[in-house]
């Protein structure tokens, strides 16, 4: 049962983008015609210049009728009579003109004032006395082209189909991400998240009776063999849809059953003259009829093949469970977008189809809010042997490490010292899949032949210098204060500098579409188009210097950040401040955490629809379409204050580093505290070093495997940390509960 008409049509575009994708073609196009949504002109015209006239009359019939209005009375007219001039050179002028004659059938009575449809008839009779005459010239090519530019105008004005010429914007693997953030742990089949997909797009197209395309798509994904069908069709007598479906999953050389399959439907098609007879009462093989035989015997061969005996069975669902599952995604994403849209162009995308954002995975008691933690015990590091732990080579300055990055795909590590100087450490991709092994490659530090290093333009006064650096595919782009290099990450060449000293640039971010976001310490924040190295806005909201920005592809927003806790929401289409707050919250109330209002670091999570805001002394969650803080998190009292804060990965986990000199692990969705790595224990002092302590300065969270973080340390060292077992950081252990929940460690509000 469809529930109604809009989310069956969001659902379909959804599916159909999901064949198109997977090249389901043939499912594609007839489940176009099943649901008439969308009409492809583009699959219309490219029959029509390969010669495929009936495909695409077929087409055009599955939309609407010759009768239906003057615009699709024109297009058959055409659409035959194109047809009908190239009848001579397949199969000479006889059949032509029966083809002419079996399409103006369809055409429907003219009307006594349609003089236009009166000169279209004439002109037809014309052509048709000119095939008969042997006189008739045909020019192929051309002419086809011509009548697609004539088809589309008409279409354009047809209202039978001006309104299904547009397929709306999709983001890429819409349908596997919505199911995937709902429903993140319904692979359970050995076909995984993806058959689960087509098992449930098959309920749906059954329940919608689109019958053309569901057999097609079983057909085309080898995921359900319709015995049912396949009965059905040779009870009609219609073996050769038989052999074909059949043979959409297996040959007859695969096995001795699928051989006898074969042969069984061909004895049928020897019988095929041979009046239907029906089955005795007593319904023994024995007693029936060697067709009924045969049929009974095209099953029970199915049901021993082991090709075919485990897509027999359909799995078990509720009814309308792919619409619903839409429904419920589509609701909880729609309340989180900026304007409340329902539309699908900005249905998000989700990276890792095993995760699902936390948002959707809280559990709240009956009074709505969130339920109490307590007493739980975080896994303790204090010795190198209790992690796998590996410290970068370095030969150059010990100066403390001020940004720190992995590349994309997680092939080197990047890192910015306070003294302008950039480290590069690399490994091979083969070796970048230890983490699956727990054993650590052997990374090198990166220095080009040339002997150059990458260094940036100090500030004159370095005390207000900030340092920040973003890669863009083989370059980097870096500032310590001065103007902002583009250095080449293969030669460490640098290749421009732009920019000037004041204002100084403390932060920027590529955005997509060729953009670079530049804050400054102004407070303001200018958007460069780097193809034609021209501003495109300038952003005024601040009156503090930017301390950080972060880009939403799902909400197409900015959000800035500045030294005086203030936040900004700025539409990336039309550069309009959407929304501003001030995220300086007081709820500590211990002595060593007074509140500040320096947000540090802001970042989207895996998902692109909360924030990650980052102060010295607490951690929040915040709505990105409103900037409201829903989550708050501050730590215990032994904490100094936090250095970095970052996202793991998947999102499950952020990490935090302390100035007291730990690395804090805790679930993103409760920030309950994991585990506690001790730095201190992990790192040997410098004797060049006059720092006595050490402590994690940036933390940098792997892109792809979670469990995977590198930190960049006070006295200029860069250490890889990730756990023994590849179960990750552990599991907090509770302890036994008396019911005090006055020594709770970590609070969140």
């Amino acid at each position: 049962m469809i529930l109604d008409e809009k989310n069956r049509k969001n659902l379909v575009f959804l599916i159909l983008q999901f064949f198109d994708e997977e090249g389901y073609e043939e499912s594609l196009h007839l489940l176009e015609q099943d649901s008439r949504v969308f009409f492809d002109f583009s699959y219309f015209s490219n029959a029509i210049l390969n010669g495929n006239f009936k495909e695409a009359d077929d087409y055009l019939l599955a939309f609407t009728r010759p009768e239906a209005n003057t615009y699709s009375r024109k297009m058959f007219f055409d659409l035959f009579k194109r047809k009908l001039s190239e009848a001579p050179d397949r199969s000479g002028g006889s059949e032509a003109v029966s083809i002419f004659s079996k399409d103006l059938r369809r055409i429907p009575v003219l009307k006594d004032d349609s003089f236009d449809d009166l000169v279209e008839v004439i002109a037809v009779d014309d052509m048709r006395q000119g095939i008969l005459e042997g006189t008739c010239c045909v020019d192929k090519v051309p002419g086809r082209a011509k009548l697609c530019v004539d088809l589309h105008k008409l279409a354009e004005s047809n209202p039978c189909l001006c309104d299904k010429l547009e397929f709306p914007s999709l983001n890429k693997s819409a349908l596997l991400s919505l199911i995937s953030l709902i429903c993140p742990n319904c692979s359970g089949r050995n076909g995984g998240l993806k058959e689960d997909l087509i098992c449930l797009i098959l309920q749906f197209l059954y329940e919608a009776k689109y019958k053309n395309t569901l057999h097609k798509l079983e057909q085309e994904t080898k995921v359900f063999f319709n015995l049912n069908y396949l009965a059905e069709v040779m009870k009609l007598g219609e073996y050769g849809k038989a052999e074909e479906y059949l043979g959409a999953f297996t040959d007859s050389k695969d096995n001795k059953y699928s051989k006898a399959m074969f042969l069984e439907i061909q004895k049928l098609t020897c019988l095929q003259s041979t009046e239907w007879e029906v089955a005795t009462p007593s319904g023994s093989l024995d007693n029936m009829s060697p067709k009924i035989k045969l049929h009974a015997s095209v099953a029970m061969l199915a049901k021993k093949n082991p090709v075919l005996k485990d897509k027999l069975k359909f799995p078990s669902m509720e009814k309308s469970r792919l619409l619903t599952l839409m429904k419920q995604t589509m609701d909880w994403w729609t309340s989180r977008t900026c304007n409340n849209s329902s539309s699908l162009e900005n249905v998000p995308v989700v990276s890792y189809l095993c995760g699902t954002p936390f948002s959707l995975k809280k559990k709240f008691n009956k009074t709505g809010q969130r339920k109490k933690v307590v007493n739980y015990k975080p896994n303790e590091i204090n010795d190198p042997s209790q992690c796998n732990a590996l410290v970068l080579p370095d030969y150059f300055s010990e100066e403390m490490i001020a940004r720190l990055t992995y590349s994309p795909s997680g092939d080197y590590i990047l890192a910015l010292a306070e003294d302008a100087t950039h480290k590069l450490w690399t490994w091979s991709s083969s070796q970048n899949e230890f983490s699956k092994e727990n054993v650590f490659p052997k990374p090198r530090l990166h220095q080009p032949q040339s002997g150059k290093t990458m260094k940036n333009e100090m500030a004159a006064s370095v005390q207000n210098s900030t340092s920040c650096f973003a890669i863009k595919g083989s370059y980097l782009f870096s500032t310590s204060g001065g103007k902002i290099a583009v250095f080449d990450l293969k030669s460490f060449e640098k290749v421009a500098a732009f920019g000037s000293p004041t204002p100084m640039a403390t932060y920027f971010i590529f955005i997509p579409g060729d953009l670079l976001a530049v804050g400054l310490d102004d407070g303001s924040i200018f958007i460069h188009c780097l193809s034609s190295r021209k501003v495109k806005e300038k952003l005024e909201g601040h009156d503090q210097k930017i301390t950080c920005l972060a880009f939403s592809r799902c909400f197409n927003v900015l959000v800035s950040s500045d030294s005086d806790g203030k936040l900004c929401l700025w539409s990336t289409k039309s550069w309009v401040k959407l929304t501003s707050k001030n995220s300086t919250r007081k709820f500590c109330t211990r002595s060593n955490h007074e509140s500040t209002s320096l947000v540090t670091h802001i970042q989207f999570d895996p998902y692109q629809i909360e924030l990650l805001v980052v102060h010295e002394g607490w951690i929040g969650i915040y709505e990105a379409r409103t900037l409201d803080c829903r989550l708050q998190w501050i730590p215990d009292e032994s904490d100094t204050s936090i250095t970095s804060a970052t996202y793991s990965s998947d999102g499950e986990i952020i990490y935090a580093g302390f100035r007291s000199g730990f690395i804090k692990i805790v679930d993103s969705r409760t920030f309950m505290t994991v585990c506690r790595i001790n730095m201190t224990s992990l790192t040997q002092p410098s004797p060049n070093n006059i720092r006595l302590e050490v402590y994690p300065t940036v933390v940098a969270a792997h892109p792809s495997h979670p469990s995977q973080i590198s930190a960049g340390l006070s006295n200029g060292k860069v250490i890889v940390l990730q756990p023994l077992w590849s179960g990750g950081w552990g599991e907090a252990a509770p302890l036994e509960d008396n019911g005090d929940y006055s020594n709770d460690s970590d609070h969140s509000y």
